[in-house]
């Protein structure tokens, strides 16, 4: 009785045992289907296992074979290789230029009996006189210091009494185009200071012209001063051509020694702006033709002692030349100071090519990887600039 019993208990054992086992290879085959459906198979092949000789159950303790068609060919394995980076497109940085008054012009042309002349649109023209004495100027309008003007022809005393007895309001002792322009402006200026100056190249030219007269002093001068009545810091170039006069013939049939001046022509601008407003004033000067009526009246005058050439007396030339000799050293300082003032950093536009004056830290906020906008060498800081470049 107790060797059944222990043999029932020995049976119910085994039989616990194998029970156990088989939920072990059921749980086992539920999980491999598991996995396999998690990778996206869609069906599942039974792995063959191999059985154990006592229990008939699976061998979980021997290797299980993997079927040779269940793994890839060694050759077909995908090479590790870094992934390129994907490019990523930037929408370009809108760049907000401000154009300067000098490099947004419109030009018009002016005319009047004695002479037409090409002005940006806006200016002002008034002009006096005749044939014998003309005289023109043009002006930016307000809010802008820029202007040029120009006198034909005038003659100028010797002496104080000599003036005061024909009403002249200054004479030149000298007879020099800088003792002629510090007299000329001593009414609407103050500080007018004579920095440097040239003789112009076509010297020569104007003396053939008038041989004559005698040149005394033809001079292109560069000056800064202070205009009393627009109340603006300015600087300008100021050229004329002072002649030898002895033999003038004024009202009563009197001969009075006098000076003779011819080709008075000044161009001016704000402080430390005349460098940009040059083309302007160069293209409103080689504009400048006197009419057929002034020639007429003009040659009538004088006996064409004067050759009778349509083109005006006026000549680029010296303005350009006078201003080459001003000290680049000095302009450069001059501009690089107006920068730090006015918080500015200049940059040239190598698509315009064009300066213009940037907000500071406007080439960092472009960044490194752009190439449009480039700092500018201390040399290009005398070429001026094109405008502004606001944040």
């Amino acid at each position: 009785m107790i060797e059944t019993t222990t043999a029932s208990v020995r049976c119910v054992k085994e039989v616990t045992s194998m029970l156990k086992r088989k939920q072990l290879a059921a749980l086992t085959a539920a999980l491999l289907l598991l996995s396999a459906a998690a990778c996206g198979r869609t069906s599942y092949e039974p792995v063959n296992l191999p059985v154990s000789s006592v229990t008939g159950m699976p061998d979980e303790s021997a290797d299980a074979p993997v079927p040779e068609d269940t793994l890839p060919e060694e050759d077909s394995w995908p090479e590790e290789s870094e992934a390129e980076p994907v490019p990523v497109e930037t929408e370009p940085a809108e760049i907000n230029i401000r154009p300067a008054a000098w490099e947004d012009v419109t030009w018009t042309l002016y005319e009047c009996p004695y002479f037409t002349v090409e002005i940006p649109e806006g200016w002002v023209v008034t002009w006096d006189g005749n044939a014998e004495k003309l005289g023109w100027t043009a002006e930016a309008p307000a809010g802008t210091y820029a202007g040029i003007s120009n006198i034909d022809h005038m003659n100028i005393c010797k002496s104080q009494q000599t003036a005061g007895f024909l009403g002249q309001p200054f004479w030149l002792e000298n007879g020099t185009v800088q003792e002629y322009m510090e007299k000329m402006y001593s009414g609407t200026t103050e500080n007018f200071t004579v920095h440097n100056g040239c003789v112009p190249a076509n010297k020569d030219e104007i003396q053939a012209l008038r041989p004559d007269k005698q040149i005394q002093d033809y001079q292109a001068l560069y000056a800064t001063f202070y205009d009393s009545v627009k109340g603006s810091d300015g600087e300008g170039i100021f050229s004329a051509v002072v002649m030898e006069a002895p033999d003038v013939v004024l009202t009563g049939g009197i001969n009075y020694a006098m000076w003779e001046v011819n080709g008075t022509l000044a161009q001016w601008a704000e402080a430390g702006r005349l460098v940009d407003w040059a083309p302007v004033l160069a293209h409103i000067v080689n504009s400048f033709t006197y009419t057929d009526y002034y020639i007429q009246e003009w040659m009538a005058i004088f006996n064409a002692q004067w050759s009778g050439s349509t083109q005006g007396g006026t000549d680029p030339d010296p303005v350009m030349e006078a201003f080459e000799e001003r000290m680049k050293d000095d302009t450069i300082v001059q501009e690089k100071y107006s920068d730090m003032i006015g918080e500015y950093e200049r940059v040239y536009d190598t698509e315009n090519d064009k300066i213009y004056r940037a907000y500071n830290g406007f080439l960092d906020d472009l960044g490194p990887d752009q190439n449009r906008f480039t700092s500018i060498t201390d040399d290009q800081y005398a070429e001026g600039y094109a405008g502004w470049i606001d944040k």
